[in-house]
């Protein structure tokens, strides 16, 4: 009698074990590792035409001619679903060890900085240029980190939605400039689109329900200033296959072109009056105070020298304290006070393209108190 592993071999059947074997590597490989390291991209999108995404546009919450292809396909930045961490000191490390080609975090590179029950993380926005959207979890908190460097906007809100975990992705599209965001789901026809500055689903199952993100506090700062701020920070890791990638800085040069939108905007803001010091691609900050969005322009603040680069402001009838931050490459503030109040960063043509009441306000509001 044959042996029975000479029997298996001799059977032919060790081609089929094979086989399957070799599909299930597969499947792990190029489906269920680039998922789990939010990866995962599939060619779906022609980058021009909203068609080609085939997403559900019904119903549609805003004029679908503002919608467009962001020139990438869907999924073309790679989201982070679960991502890595990496401590201060490890960081530090990868810095030394990457020093020749440019480092890996620098300190005047601003973070996106997150507290959840005292547990704090940040999020570089040299990584988000290229992922756009984290899909983390704070403290047991899961939060939605995302940016949009054409628009500058920073904004974390919670996935918690309707009372379930929700995970997103990048659409490849964009309204009114600004990136939409979506919402996976087991078919296609159950994806919504979402957008990044308002967190409202704009089209399908979600914007028919009338759901919306709510926003979670956040900070904008440098990396050197939010690691001096919490020492016991972790920072995300991002994808190592994109490290150099990081070191690029893919908007920059568009932050010098006021006049750069690449697409249609309605309402457009325009300048006038005392405005005029402002132009389409000013920086602003955003506090949500009783309801509602507050308006606060980065070149009021920075307008003369603070020399305590603290700011006391009232607003809706709240005391608000800022802390001002004047950097080698950028200005940034953050809110002290009111400490839980959600906060959002922006380009002047961007929040004014969603949020066009809080702008004339704050001007209206700028104009009264002189």
């Amino acid at each position: 009698m044959k042996h029975p592993i000479v029997r298996f071999f001799s059977s032919g059947l060790w081609i089929f074990v094979l086989f399957g074997a070799l599909t299930v590597g597969l499947i792990v490989k190029d489906i269920v590792l680039p998922l789990e390291r939010g990866d995962f991209s599939r060619t779906v999108g022609d980058g021009v035409h909203t068609a080609t995404y085939g997403f559900n546009l019904h119903p549609c919450l805003v004029p679908p001619r503002l919608i467009h292809g962001s020139g990438n396909v869907k999924n073309g930045l790679p989201a982070l679903i679960h991502p890595k961490l990496l401590s201060i000191a490890r960081a530090a490390r990868i810095n030394d060890a990457r020093r020749d080609a440019g480092g890996f975090i620098q300190d005047p590179d601003r973070v996106i900085g997150v507290v959840i029950h005292g547990v704090a993380r940040a999020y570089p926005l040299p990584m988000l240029n290229w992922h756009a959207l984290v899909n983390d979890r704070i403290a047991g908190v899961p939060i939605l980190v995302t940016y949009d460097g054409f628009c500058d906007s920073a904004a974390v809100y919670s996935r918690k939605v309707n009372g379930k975990t929700v995970t997103f992705g990048y659409s490849g599209l964009v309204y009114n400039a600004n990136l939409l965001l979506y919402s996976h789901a087991k078919k296609r026809t159950g994806e919504s689109l979402w957008s990044q500055i308002s967190g409202k689903a704009i089209t399908g199952p979600a914007a028919a329900a009338g759901l919306r993100l709510t926003p979670l506090p956040c900070q904008v700062v440098s990396w050197g200033v939010w690691r001096r701020m919490y020492p016991h920070t972790l920072m995300l890791a991002g994808n190592r296959r994109l490290w150099a990638a990081y070191r690029k800085a893919p908007y920059a040069s568009s932050y010098l072109q006021p006049g750069d939108l690449r697409f249609p905007i309605q309402p457009l803001w325009h300048p006038a009056g005392a405005a005029q010091q402002l132009n389409l691609k000013s920086r602003l900050l955003a506090i949500w105070l009783q309801g509602r969005w507050h308006v606060i322009f980065f070149h009021t603040l920075f307008a003369k020298p603070l020399p305590d680069q603290l700011v006391h402001l009232t607003i809706g009838g709240r005391q608000v304290v800022l802390q001002c931050w004047k950097g080698i490459q950028w200005e940034t503030a953050t809110v002290l006070a009111p400490q839980k109040a959600p906060v959002d960063y922006s380009l002047l043509f961007a929040w004014y393209a969603q949020h066009p009441r809080s702008i004339r306000a704050a001007l209206a509001h700028k104009t009264a108190s002189k």
